[in-house]
């Protein structure tokens, strides 16, 4: 399970995620959408665990474990990573 609690995030002195909460159960689907520049990519390097995000505030357990206190090698390890490739089509969605 990964859930999110008031996530707040930035980058370079300005804040990007405000108060993101969310969970998402084992066998579930969600598809992150938004228009640009809404944080879609902030949050998934966030998780993934990329440098030059500061975290702010918030709490992001995934698996049972403290995410945020994980390094992104350890969150790779167990399944949480960025790959970017072509986008699986998802019935009634237009790109």
């Amino acid at each position: 399970m990964l859930k999110i609690e008031n996530l707040r995030a930035g980058v370079e002195g300005r804040e990007i995620l405000r108060g993101i909460n969310l969970t998402i159960f084992p066998g579930e689907v969600h598809a992150i959408m938004g228009p640009n520049g809404s944080g879609k990519s902030t949050l998934a390097s966030v998780l993934a665990g990329r440098e030059g995000y500061e975290i702010l505030e918030g709490r992001v357990e995934f698996l049972g474990r403290d995410l945020l206190d994980m390094p992104p090698e350890e969150r790779a390890r167990e399944g949480l990573f960025l790959a970017f490739q072509y986008p699986v089509e998802i019935p009634g969605v237009n790109s």
